[in-house]
């Protein structure tokens, strides 16, 4: 049977201080897990210190899952990228709904495999199988990856309070500035910009606003 398979794993990982980002990735995968358990077929899990992997129920629980992992690491303020490999795979084995763990499909090899190559590529997404719109799911997604990665850690504060109120005059009052200030740096961060992509995605994704 074919399947939404879905790994990930942190970009130059080696870089970062190892307890830390162990601690962290944990507690990011742990979130996600408990926002969207009801579209995993099997939770992400961590199979490495710095990967993951996991079964979704849909393609377009995948945007769900996907666009939560970007935001969620900036509302827990981890400084982290993370490249993924989406693939509709078979999967030979009975899918084990507790753990993303010692099942077996064809599925899985073609996912550890793209993950590998795109260590050398500009993307961070990569999307693997027959499908429709498949080019327009990648590029739409890497839009919206691509946008966050110009996101700079210093605006950390900033682009958390957006996450959380998405109005620049809630964010001036939490973090107690200038509501012009605010109105500016939304606009260098471009959040309308973001905005307008990930309802790109999830047009493409679920065919809706």
């Amino acid at each position: 049977m074919r399947e939404w398979i879905l790994m990930g794993d942190v970009v130059k990982s080696s870089d970062a201080d190892q307890l830390a980002l162990q601690k962290n990735f944990a507690e990011l995968i742990r979130m996600v897990n408990d926002s969207f358990k009801e579209v995993l077929a099997s939770p992400l899990t961590i199979t490495l210190g710095d990967e993951f992997q996991g079964i979704v129920k849909s393609v377009e629980a995948v945007a769900f899952v996907l666009v939560a992992l970007e935001e969620y690491r900036w509302q827990l303020e981890i400084p982290i990228l993370i490249r993924y490999s989406v693939t509709l795979g078979e999967i030979d084995t009975e899918i084990n709904p507790v753990i993303a763990y010692g099942m077996l499909g064809s599925g899985f090899a073609e996912a550890k495999e793209a993950l590998v190559e795109m260590k050398s590529a500009e993307d961070r997404l990569m999307l693997n199988g027959d499908f429709p719109q498949k080019r327009q799911m990648a590029l739409s997604l890497n839009l919206l990856l691509e946008l966050q990665e110009q996101w700079k850690w210093k605006d950390k504060d900033i682009i958390k309070g957006y996450f959380k109120f998405e109005d620049y005059k809630k964010v001036a009052k939490d973090l107690d500035k200038d509501v012009s200030l605010m109105w500016r740096r939304f606009r260098s961060l471009d959040f309308s910009s973001y905005q307008k992509r990930k309802k790109l995605v999830n047009l493409i994704y679920g065919d809706r606003d």
